[in-house]
């Protein structure tokens, strides 16, 4: 008979959490909790092998006070931690993210790059836990670190769902001959990889990432694709690229910066090959889309 692990996750409300639970819906004995509603102190793990940590503030456009970051990334994943290595529980996973390197990096990064994430509290915080979590490990404590960067997929919010109204729209957008490279992560190719770190049980840090980097017009053709839409994209003039990088300098970056993982050396690590290629990630984003 294959007993299934037992595992506690945090954040199954959330963008990540809802798909976890469904995707291993059979796969796992999961017991989901809420840490807005439940004090760390009063959460049983008994019987729990393996915590996924995936609650957490995320990254705001909007401005809200630094502390939070803090008390919610940083304090509460310390809380959590300390009372499950106290419960024995021999294995945690922390849900960090591509912002502890920082936000202007110019090289490829791995998971030894330095880590610089000057006046940013949401990557700032989410470093401070990653640090105090690699200090309370033992031979008892596993600690896993998992980056990931921007994830895509159904159920996603934020700057994708403007970008997917834009590519919706049909009309021409300046989005042509776009070399950068992005990498980001399609929802399931995460869940694969947070379940590959679960049944290995390995420690260490490891990057989250498609197959391949995408360019801001690969990712906007691939929308209008699925869409059924021609893509209709032309070449902004150098002019209109200059005015925008000085007076809008974070959506100049966003549209034409790259920001590139090399994730290789986690998968050699774990063995792992993400299982849906970009384009898929692309498509079933996008048939959520159309439903919506």
């Amino acid at each position: 008979m294959n007993i299934m692990k037992k595992i506690l996750i945090t954040g199954g409300t959330g963008f990540v959490g809802q798909r976890f639970l469904e995707y291993n819906n059979y796969k796992y004995e999961i017991q989901s909790v809420s840490l807005q509603k439940n004090n760390v102190q009063d959460l049983d793990f008994d019987g729990i092998e393996v915590i996924v940590h995936l609650a957490g503030k995320a990254h705001q456009m909007q401005k809200i006070e630094d502390q939070i970051y803090f008390d919610v990334n940083t304090e509460l994943t310390k809380k959590l931690a300390l009372a499950a290595k106290a419960s024995n529980v021999p294995h945690f996973i922390f849900i960090s993210t591509i912002k502890v390197f920082g936000e202007h990096q110019n090289a490829v990064l791995t998971e030894g790059s330095p880590c610089e994430p000057i006046n940013d509290p949401y990557g700032e915080s989410k470093l401070e836990a990653e640090k105090f979590l690699q200090t309370i490990e033992d031979s008892d404590f596993t600690v896993s670190i998992i980056r990931p960067p921007l994830v895509y997929g159904p159920r996603v919010k934020g700057n994708l769902i403007r970008f997917l109204k834009l590519a919706d729209d049909g009309k021409l957008l300046p989005f042509d001959s776009i070399d950068n490279r992005r990498t980001m992560v399609y929802l399931d190719n995460l869940i694969e990889l947070i379940n590959t770190v679960i049944n290995q049980k390995q420690s260490g840090i490891f990057l989250a990432a498609d197959d391949k980097p995408i360019s801001t017009t690969l990712l906007i053709s691939e929308m209008r694709k699925n869409m059924g839409r021609p893509a209709r994209l032309f070449s902004m003039p150098t002019l209109f690229k200059t005015i925008l990088k000085k007076i809008k300098p974070e959506m100049y970056i966003r549209l034409y910066g790259s920001l590139e993982m090399n994730p290789q050396d986690t998968f050699k690590r774990l063995n792992f090959k993400p299982p849906y290629t970009v384009e898929e990630g692309i498509k079933e984003m996008v048939k959520w889309y159309k439903t919506q």
